[in-house]
């Protein structure tokens, strides 16, 4: 008599609706919130350190770097307006954007792998929806080497990262199109009321001032491409960086050293 093990590919599956249970809302609200603070603490501490720079002065110094770096720094400071913090109204208002866009970025995963399943083989759909952290552990159980884990780890968060980065591209490219439709209108807005106020104006003047406004609006935002190109490069990078990182996480610990180093390198990847 012979017994024939099927494996179960949705082993690590969630189910669609798990990020909008109550406990996995408050985690994203919570995290939206620690990131925008950190990011304007970053951004404050950032100019106090380039004022300090600026302002100190060493005439006695004979570095020449030094000096330069001083230098550097004065011209910055005096290029750049003085960071102002965001308001509490603004504030809120960045957390609840950060909050839309992560519950955002996992419905669209949630989406991607209902999709996988639908249309990939069972084979493919093991691979693409996995939990990193959970098959780095099965992994070494099987293998009792931290070594073998990190080894094969390195595909295995590449194949897993695919279809989260796929979901962050779809959102951003969202964005970008909210954003352009948003700026089109205004725009258009901006060209009546305009248009009104120079019906006094010789028709010149009114050409000229007109080809002034278009030249200045294409080249104060970029180009649908381009932004389209940037996501796509920095998806792509973030899927290879983030299967070394949890590969290295892997072979630390694996579990908790996976997700950590999985989420390091995910960063690295957009940074770059």
């Amino acid at each position: 008599m012979s017994v024939v093990a099927h494996k179960n590919y949705l082993a690590d599956k969630k189910p669609f609706f798990k990020h909008f249970h109550p406990r996995d809302i408050t985690i994203t609200a919570v995290r939206s919130a620690v990131m925008q603070g950190a990011m304007v603490a970053n951004f404050y501490m950032a100019s106090l350190a380039l004022e300090e720079m600026s302002d100190e002065e060493d005439p006695d110094s004979e570095d020449d770097e030094i000096d330069r770096l001083k230098k550097k720094a004065k011209k910055e400071l005096k290029d750049q307006e003085p960071y102002e913090p965001p308001s509490p109204q603004e504030f809120t208002l960045l957390c609840l954007t950060s909050f839309v866009k992560s519950i955002s970025v996992t419905t669209y995963l949630r989406s991607l792998e209902e999709a996988a399943i639908h249309f990939c083989r069972p084979q493919v759909v093991g691979k693409l929806v996995k939990d990193s952290s959970k098959s780095a552990t099965r992994k070494y159980l099987r293998h009792h080497s931290r070594w073998s884990a990190a080894t094969m780890m390195v595909k295995t968060g590449m194949r897993a990262n695919m279809l989260s980065h796929l979901a962050i591209f779809l959102v951003e490219e969202t964005q970008q199109i909210i954003l352009i439709l948003y700026r089109k209108f205004v725009s258009k807005e901006t060209k009546n009321s305009k248009k009104s106020q120079k019906k006094l104006r010789g028709a010149d003047d009114k050409k000229v001032l007109d080809e002034e406004e278009d030249t200045e609006e294409e080249h104060k935002h970029p180009t649908f491409l381009e932004i389209t190109t940037k996501n796509a490069y920095r998806s792509s990078i973030a899927v290879v960086t983030g299967g070394i990182g949890a590969a290295v996480g892997t072979l630390i610990r694996p579990g908790l050293g996976t997700v950590i180093g999985a989420t390091l390198g995910d960063t690295v990847g957009y940074l770059m």
